[in-house]
Order: structure tokens, then sequence, then C-alpha cells
């Protein structure tokens, strides 16, 4: 692949032709090598680029995942990782804002059970420490707690068929 020259002289004496072939063999041989390792340095630094935004979001994926809800991922660009970025981010939000709202509900069902169920059973224990003697008025109270608490049920399980998609709509 080397240009070579053709001599028909003495093959110890180099003529100016020869001398100028191999400086330009070196020349492009030299010209090659730089190319090939400029080539390499500037993929590596582009794949670099591409993929440390694509790592950074896994790591937020798998933190997620672990648990840690609202996790964010710092935006760099406008190109479509940035609009990945910024997709990612908006539904790390809205996953930790539903789990506040679930654990916030969890907690109001878990109080309004509380009460009519507070009711029955300080009754009934009167009742049964012979503290308070029975009465209609009493077993009214009670019955109505006990339904109060049935509705609150009812509404639970209503808001569970709803929430898995199983509820069926009568027009």
């Amino acid at each position: 692949w080397l240009i070579t020259g053709n001599t028909k002289t003495n093959p110890s004496i180099q003529t100016v032709e020869e001398v100028f072939l191999r400086r330009v063999n070196l020349a492009i041989l030299t010209s090659a090598i730089l190319a090939v390792l400029i080539a390499i340095l500037l993929g590596g630094l582009l794949a670099r680029a591409l993929t440390h935004p694509l790592q950074e979001l896994t790591r937020a994926a798998r933190s997620i995942a672990q648990g840690e809800l609202g996790k964010q991922v710092n935006i760099k660009s406008r190109d479509e990782l940035g609009k990945l970025a910024s997709a990612f981010n908006q539904m790390s939000a809205d996953l930790a804002r539903s789990n506040q709202a679930r654990r916030q509900m969890t907690a109001d069902i878990a109080h309004d059970l509380r009460t009519p169920l507070s009711v029955i059973l300080g009754y009934t224990e009167a009742l049964s420490d012979g503290k308070l003697a029975g009465s209609t008025d009493i077993y009214q109270v009670m019955h109505q707690e006990a339904q109060h608490l049935s509705h609150l049920i009812d509404d639970l399980r209503t808001l569970s068929l709803a929430d898995s998609g199983e509820l069926s709509l009568n027009l």
C-alpha cells in the first residue's frame, strides 16, 4: 500500500524521488494513525455523553423500585434524553403524591372506622362489667353505630372495586 519508487541505479544511493516518496509514506502513515486515535477519542467522548444520562435514569429507576418515591434526575438537555428525564421526573413526582394520598386515605379510613367501633366497644364493656344497665336507648345507639360501621365497610368495598376496575355501573 506504500508508494515506492523504481530505481535503476545503485540501490545504496537514494534519489530525491525516493526520499520524497519515503517522506510522503511516513506522512500518510502518521496521519492515518493520528486520525484513528482522534476518532477513537471522539467516539469515546460521544458514547460517554450518551450513556451517562441513561445510567443516571437507570439508577433513579432502581431507587424508585426500592421504594424511594419522588427521586428526581437532573435535566441537562432538551433532546430526546432530556424529554425522557422530564417525563421520568413527572412520573416520580406523581408516584410520590399518589403514595402520600394513599397513606392519608388509609389514616382517614382507620379513623372513620375506629370512631363507631369505639362507641360500640365502650358500651359493651360497660354492659359486661355491670357498670351500665342495659336499656333500649343504649341498644339503639349501639345498633346505629354498628350500622354506621357497616356502611363505612360497604363504602370501602365499593371504593376498592372501583379502584380495581371491577365495579359495574347500573344506569
